[in-house]
């Protein structure tokens, strides 16, 4: 690196940052850490507003509530033992026993003032002094509409109310009291601890968001310049360790970096086969050019001595061959192709037929091992033209000798196996290169396009068949699982 001001900070996989990028990007995540911080501090500062809303609106009076409903229960009792034909006495003292409650009763009067004197003097009696107690003629006289009356009387500087039920029974007036604890000054002291609590809680979270957001801001801010220099084509390795999706993110950015060099990388084979496939065209097609321009100006020039035209229309024939298995090797990865049941065996012994007359010619000993009913899902177009083209190949390339053929039956597939005597030179990394082929001469007699087996590798990779090439000494062999 060391270029246009790339001095300052270094990534973890080695990139230097630059200077305002690391400005915009520190600036960038402070922005974050803010937010993340803020949201936390507003949700922990609203939930101690509801909790002191709750503890002083709703805590006291759900208390009050219960208490009611306490005081409310024992009465129902004490109606059910006075019911039962229990004296007052009597009744009063069993539930005095089992509840937290005091009873006391006096006559029904129409004297308020005299009736509430007397229940006051009672409850004093057992030991509950009242600093503030009267019986409202409304309070009575809801208590004989209703069947009963509740009537929170708070004392002054005690810190507790007393809770009464007045329920008439027959005669008699009975007074059912609880105490209850003032929670006003309880739920202040909660509210003071929960304020100090929520406060500590506070700058805890915020310490704890801090660091967390320092955890995914920094990977973060590697992640970000690591693209940006795969914009620029600077590789690297991105080095994130934290254990959780973050380092998941930054392994799959790693293998997209190596992806993209792969790509780059076979992006430029593609290219160097592209040159050199353009000057193996011009070279084949510059011979035939060039005779056919000589034999043509032969002809002008009354030069002919019978053979010209026959040497125009072969180069000719030549050229058009050519071009025609070039656009065969072009329409393989363009073309869609049917696929049906094929039978191997079928075309291949029709494939042998046709080079026999050659195999006799070139007095090769032509092997077989072929067997019957292989049937395949494919296209028979495609697999014809990889029989023909190994076939054709063999034919061409074989010393004087013997040819093996083999169709043989393998782990549930079938496989497709040629060999023969090859004693020329020969680079098998490059057999499948386009116009590559083992005859340095390149005598047409013997050679081909040099298409070929090219043509039998894209059949291949199209159609998901297993190709393979080796030399046994002097023996060279082909094979295509299907």
């Amino acid at each position: 690196m060391g270029r246009g001001g790339r001095e300052e900070g270094r990534g973890a996989w080695g990139m230097r940052l630059t200077r305002p990028f690391r400005r915009v990007a520190i600036k960038m995540f402070r922005r974050l850490s803010a937010k993340f911080m803020a949201g936390v501090g507003v949700i922990l500062v609203i939930t101690l507003a509801l909790s002191i809303f709750v503890n002083t609106q709703v805590v006291e009076r759900y208390y009050l509530r219960r208490q009611t409903g306490y005081v409310e229960a024992a009465g129902q009792r004490l109606e059910a033992l006075i019911g039962r034909g229990m004296e007052p006495g009597e009744a009063a003292e069993a539930l005095e026993e089992t509840e937290k409650v005091l009873v006391v009763w006096a006559a029904n009067t129409s004297d308020y003032d005299g009736l509430s004197e007397e229940l006051r003097e009672k409850f004093r009696r057992k030991g509950l002094g009242f600093h503030k107690f009267w019986l409202w003629d409304q309070d009575y006289i809801s208590a004989v509409r209703d069947g009963r009356k509740f009537r929170l009387y708070r004392q002054d500087k005690l810190n507790y109310g007393i809770l009464v039920e007045y329920i008439p029974l027959g005669e008699n007036l009975y007074a059912v009291a609880a105490i209850v604890p003032e929670a006003g000054d309880f739920v202040r002291i909660v509210n003071g601890f929960g304020l100090a609590l929520y406060a500590l809680s506070l700058a805890a979270a915020m310490a704890f968001i801090w660091f967390l957001v320092r955890h995914i801001t920094n990977p973060l801010g590697r992640m970000e310049e690591f693209a940006r220099g795969i914009s620029r084509r600077e590789y690297g390795e991105l080095e994130v360790r934290t254990g959780d999706e973050l380092e998941t993110v930054a392994e799959s950015m790693n293998r997209m970096s190596r992806d993209i060099q792969e790509y780059q990388r076979r992006l430029l084979d593609k290219n160097r086969e592209m040159e050199e496939l353009l000057d193996n065209v011009a070279h084949d097609l510059k011979t035939p050019i060039a005779l056919i321009g000589a034999y043509a100006e032969g002809i002008r020039d009354e030069l002919d001595d019978g053979t010209f035209v026959e040497t125009i229309i072969r180069q000719n024939r030549k050229m058009a061959l050519l071009v025609e298995r070039l656009l065969d090797l072009s329409r393989i990865g363009q073309r869609e192709y049917l696929q049906e049941e094929v039978a191997l065996d079928r075309i291949l012994l029709g494939h042998l037929e046709e080079q026999r007359i050659l195999a006799e010619r070139r007095e090769l000993e032509v092997n077989t091992n072929i067997v019957s009913d292989a049937v395949v899902s494919g296209n028979e177009e495609l697999i014809s033209a990889v029989f023909s083209n190994l076939l054709s190949n063999a034919a061409k390339y074989a010393e004087k000798g013997r040819v093996e053929i083999a169709l043989t039956s393998r782990d549930g597939r079938y496989c497709f196996r040629i060999s023969n005597e090859f004693c020329g030179e020969m680079d098998l990394a490059r057999i499948w290169e386009p116009f590559y082929v083992g005859e340095r001469s390149r005598n047409q007699a013997l050679t081909g396009t040099g298409l070929g087996l090219p043509m039998v590798k894209k059949i291949a990779e199209r159609c998901g068949y297993q190709t393979g090439c080796g030399r046994d000494g002097s023996r060279v062999w082909f094979e295509v699982v299907f």
